[in-house]
């Protein structure tokens, strides 16, 4: 049988090229203030020095106040409410983030050019199911240069909410700085606690349901745009903040600097989607009525009027003790704010903002999954789909190895999938559903804590996804239709060699058969679980799934 078709030259320079920006790392931000393009990069490409100036700018916006204002801003509770418990949620981040880049950028020339990295938790988790890691903070090259989460258990009021967590300064790394925080804009100096709350990163999992799988289901799926939001939100967004604990668990979450990468990688999947979904510049009548632009939904209790496309967004600053304003209104604020547009549909590209348009430059398997086909809307069917294994270098570091074993099990588990299955989303469905069996049979799935369930008011039938799917498959209400799906999560991730995966394109299915038979059911290596933070939840066949957790399209009500 002849090998799988070979990668092309494209793919095999992107892997080249990818190692060498990983290992020479140069420097994207001039510091004479003279900035090209506004482009948003992920954190481990950046530079030594580009590190250094993003704690720089962080810390003096702690310093000067400006960061404590913008945690006003997220914590007023309707602001919170809209921007959380709506269709609403990526638009209202998208301007809240411009706005804080905006304020970062005013600092100081050398700043002027400085943009909010993105987090890419999708590689972070591949590491970690190939246990090159074993925890959230150890997986995760942003979380340790971030200061990671060592630091006196304390408890702080932040804007009034009283947040519980390891406070951590920043100083164990070379990038991060947090003795300036202030809990509210009204103290500062030595009356703030120079400390930012945080879970206890090193003894937890990372967080379920960050495959490769879920992001292609992400961006191909046509479902609209209710839909897509409320699987991101209810997806990885909520599952970052839950893992995180700490302020990530708060109302005031945007205290904790990890926030803004967190929603800077929400933010660039919304873009792809956007490139994938509609892939034009729109108009504006299409902006305000195009079913893929945006859609009004709502959480269940949601008591107010959901916003629709042409609604101005609630962002208020509200610090305890003062009047609550606009926040185009407020003294000190207002200038990043008043000269953006207010209403949800201006907001609907990144790269069609006018003078604030923005791109993100997109890692390895955002680019991979575009190259398949495998991340916008197409028509799959067998003959179209061969499972194409990229070769990953004996060189190459452990995340790029981390990566072409997820990816390749990906295409994997999806082409084996679809002669079982009868369309490309139930293909989707079927890699989304053993990578949460997987990682439940590993580490024990994941579920919302108590103390994030109470801090956001989440009731108790809300769940994470790979909860619901793992009791889903065990209630019977979902089947597993990949023939020996274990077998082939421990040839790509433990069977097989590095310098077989240097030469992944030319194994047949025939070799990789033969492997999988050779290697026997005990031959490969077992992940070891770490003490999550969450708990591992008993499945039951009566629980009852919250509405705005299902992923399926029929659930979701866009329009009011």
């Amino acid at each position: 049988m002849a090998p799988r078709q070979v990668k092309t030259k494209f793919l095999t320079l992107l892997v080249s090229i990818s190692l060498l920006v990983t290992t020479t790392n140069a420097n994207v931000w001039p510091t004479n203030g003279v900035c090209g393009s506004r482009v948003r990069y992920s954190w481990e490409t950046l530079s030594v020095d580009d590190k250094k100036l993003y704690r720089d700018a962080i810390a003096t916006a702690m310093s000067t106040g400006y960061h404590a204002l913008f945690v006003e801003v997220h914590s007023d509770r309707n602001s919170f409410k809209e921007a959380h418990n709506t269709c609403g949620m990526m638009f209202w981040h998208r301007r809240y983030l411009l706005a804080y880049e905006d304020m970062l950028r005013s600092l100081g020339t050398k700043f002027a050019c400085v943009t909010i990295p993105y987090w890419d938790f999708f590689a972070e988790y591949a590491k970690f199911l190939t246990s090159i890691c074993t925890n959230f903070e150890s997986c995760s090259t942003f979380l340790k240069d971030m200061g990671g989460s060592t630091g006196p258990l304390t408890s702080l009021t932040i804007n009034g909410y009283v947040v519980n967590g390891n406070c951590v300064n920043g100083l164990s790394s070379p990038y991060a700085n947090f003795t300036s925080f202030c809990e509210k804009s009204t103290i500062s100096g030595s009356a703030c606690s120079g400390c930012i709350p945080r879970g206890a990163w090193s003894t937890a999992n990372y967080p379920s349901g960050i495959c490769y799988s879920s992001l292609a289901k992400y961006l191909s799926l046509q479902y609209g745009y209710a839909w897509f939001s409320q699987n991101i939100h209810y997806g990885v967004h909520q599952s970052i903040h839950n893992m995180a604990m700490g302020a990530m668990a708060s109302y005031p979450t945007s205290a904790d600097p990890i926030f803004y990468s967190l929603h800077a990688t929400v933010d660039l999947i919304h873009q792809l989607y956007f490139d994938c979904q509609i892939g034009r510049k729109l108009t504006d009548t299409e902006k305000q009525t195009g079913e893929y632009a945006f859609e009004t939904c709502a959480q269940a209790d949601y008591t107010g009027v959901p916003p629709t496309s042409t609604s101005t967004m609630t962002m208020y600053w509200n610090a305890v003790g003062q009047t609550r304003i606009p926040v185009e209104s407020h003294p000190r604020l207002g200038r990043f704010f008043a000269y953006q547009p207010k209403e949800y549909w201006q907001y609907v590209s990144a790269t069609d903002l006018g003078s604030l348009s923005y791109s993100y430059a997109a890692d390895d398997i955002f680019l991979l999954l575009q190259n398949e086909g495998l991340s916008c809307p197409k028509s799959h069917t067998r003959k179209l789909f061969e499972v194409n294994y990229v070769d990953v270098p004996v060189t190459a570091d452990r995340k790029r190895k981390a990566i072409g074993r997820s990816f390749n099990l990906f295409q994997d588990i999806y082409g084996a999938a679809l002669t079982n299955t009868t369309s490309h989303a139930e293909a989707i469905d079927q890699g989304e559903t053993v990578d949460c069996l997987w990682y439940d049979e590993n580490f024990g799935v994941d579920d919302f804590s108590p103390e994030f369930r109470a801090s956001w008011n989440l009731p108790s039938t809300a769940h994470t996804f790979c909860y619901n799917r793992v009791q889903d498959v065990k209630s019977g209400r979902k089947q597993v239709k990949v023939q020996r799906w274990k077998d082939k999560y421990r040839f790509h991730y433990f069977t097989m060699t590095d310098v077989q995966l240097a030469s992944a394109s030319e194994i047949t299915s025939t070799d990789e058969a033969a492997m999988i038979s050779s290697a026997g059911p005990s031959a490969a290596s077992t992940p070891t679980a770490t003490t999550s933070n969450t708990g591992t939840p008993t499945p039951t066949e009566t629980t009852t799934t919250f509405a705005s957790t299902t992923i399926e399209p029929a659930t979701v009500t866009p329009g009011v």
